[in-house]
């Protein structure tokens, strides 16, 4: 699988320079969160009706697997002061795939697809309604506010079993400017009127309202302004993260209700693409053949969600532009940018010139 050409520094690249071993209370943290995960992700598979024959023998196999595991990697990253979440990311859904739980969110997924859907007439009636500046001022908070649903995070994962992941709800709470790193002003310099990026590729993060009413009215604005968008979806699931396969058939099912998402995929402005990857969060050094294609045509690329944005990517340098946005929703996450629970980051930035 090829380097993302759009790196800077391909030989340096890291996918993430967080190393959770730095900070005892961060490596703890996380050790636990990932411990937690068995015993609170089988109501997913039992709920959705996806738990199969035999499923408290074989979760039970899981669980005792995956602990035991999970202790091997405790013991090793003390012995070799390394941990990045990554690692227990890539832990997981090994253990899943390897039990024959490839999915255990797909359920989750379809439903919360469900509900966003029957809410992107209103959602885009409302950014029409707008012009100029106050358009694309919506639109931002709009992907700010969908980057709310997300399973990955102990404080959203509260509010989903709460029933409180409502998008214009969270659309109302998106803190006031300035943000935690506000570049909207820049940013939107560059989109309002005449933009000056020709394509943007926009790795995408979590099923639902992020995609549905988050991204797709952001992109269906891009390209109506003339630029051509690439959406890039994991290969294969990783909690509520949106794959390839399921966001495909869900732009038909959107564009059949959307005359200008309809219009923008017929003509090929609007595509979705394989980004080749399988985690939360993501490693640039190893890409699909037809993302890095996307990329190399590609002058403004989009790293949307905590785990794309802020925990992998922090610190990669591009040879193009490229916009971090994310809802931090994590303490840990949160703690070691100095910022504060649910604050926002806007981060555009351009290349260095020699």
């Amino acid at each position: 699988m090829p380097v993302l050409c759009q790196l800077a520094n391909p030989d340096t690249y890291q996918v993430s320079t967080w190393n959770l071993m730095d900070s005892e209370e961060d490596a703890a943290y996380w050790l636990a969160l990932f411990a937690g995960f068995p015993g609170r992700s089988d109501r997913y598979l039992l709920e959705d009706g996806l738990a199969g024959p035999d499923f408290s023998r074989r979760w039970l196999a899981f669980a005792t697997e995956y602990a035991e595991r999970l202790e091997m990697i405790r013991v090793e990253a003390e012995r070799t002061g390394r941990l990045y979440t990554i690692d227990l990311c890539r832990f997981r859904w090994d253990m899943l795939d390897r039990h024959g739980f490839p999915d255990p969110c797909a359920g989750v997924k379809q439903r919360e697809n469900d509900v966003a859907v029957t809410l992107y007439p209103e959602v885009v009636q409302r950014v029409d309604a707008l012009a100029g500046r106050h358009r694309w001022e919506l639109l931002l908070k709009g992907i700010l506010a969908g980057n709310m649903f997300d399973l990955g995070s102990p404080e959203t994962m509260a509010m989903y079993q709460r029933g409180e992941a409502d998008f214009f709800g969270f659309l109302e709470c998106v803190p006031a400017r300035p943000w935690f790193i506000d570049h909207a002003d820049v940013l939107l310099s560059g989109l309002n009127g005449r933009a000056r990026w020709r394509q943007v590729l926009i790795f995408v993060d979590n099923s639902g309202a992020d995609i549905v009413l988050g991204v797709l009215p952001l992109a269906r604005e891009l390209g109506r302004q003339g630029l051509r968008v690439a959406l890039a979806a994991n290969r294969t699931p990783a909690l509520n993260d949106i794959t390839i396969g399921e966001l495909r058939p869900l732009l038909e099912r959107v564009a059949g209700m959307d005359p200008v998402l309809s219009d923008l995929l017929t003509s090929g402005r609007l595509v979705a693409i394989d980004s080749g990857n399988s985690y939360p969060s993501i490693d640039l050094s190893r890409v699909s053949e037809e993302c890095d294609a996307a990329a190399a045509e590609s002058d403004l690329i989009v790293l949307e969600g905590m785990g794309r944005a802020i925990e992998s990517n922090w610190d990669a340098s591009f040879k193009c532009d490229v916009w971090r946005v994310a809802m931090l929703k994590d303490e840990s996450v949160v703690r070691w940018r100095g910022a504060k629970l649910f604050d926002a980051v806007c981060r555009l930035e351009s290349p260095v010139v020699a």
